[in-house]
């Protein structure tokens, strides 16, 4: 398999964007490209990378989205997930654009409230975050816990839906 990548800023730091040729496979962020290119090739070890500095219509519409111009990203994905991680991840992007919702209640949604922290992991194993946006899911306290990439971008990323001139 070929993954081409692309690293660009963002207001949040380095983005990267990987795609196969059926879609995104992954979108993280971080501090330095080095960091971030490790990070993709220990989950796809096997995968030959090329690395695409030209702006793709993902990363453009990703960083619109970062821009708070545009409230929902309707990308082509290519993830690998269980039944549950992909049933959770369609409940995440029914979450409207500058609204959250509390892992119980995705638990919830799909059926069992018990299965609380299995959303959790699911959450934390979204490997295409910003598009599938696992930042709008918080703590029945209101409170946020964990993110990938750390609370400040959470809540940076919450801030920046709260205030977008699209809603």
């Amino acid at each position: 398999m070929q993954i081409g990548y692309t690293i660009v800023d963002s207001p949040l730091g380095r983005l990267l964007v990987a795609a196969t040729a059926r879609g995104i496979c992954a979108v993280s962020m971080g501090d330095d490209d080095v960091y971030l290119e490790r990070e993709l090739r220990a989950e796809y070890a096997q995968a030959e990378m090329v690395r695409d500095d030209l702006m793709s219509d993902a990363v453009t519409m990703i960083l619109a989205y970062l821009g708070g111009q545009m409230p929902r990203m309707d990308l082509p994905l290519d993830v690998q997930a269980t039944a549950f991680q992909r049933q959770v991840w369609q409940a995440l992007q029914a979450i409207p654009y500058g609204e959250t919702r509390t892992y119980v209640q995705i638990a919830e949604s799909l059926g069992n409230r018990k299965a609380v922290r299995a959303v959790g992991r699911a959450c934390a194993m979204n490997p295409v975050s910003l598009v599938v946006p696992c930042h709008r899911v918080v703590g029945s306290d209101g409170k946020l816990h964990g993110f990938r990439w750390g609370l400040e971008r959470k809540q940076a990323l919450l801030d920046l839906e709260k205030v977008s001139p699209t809603r």
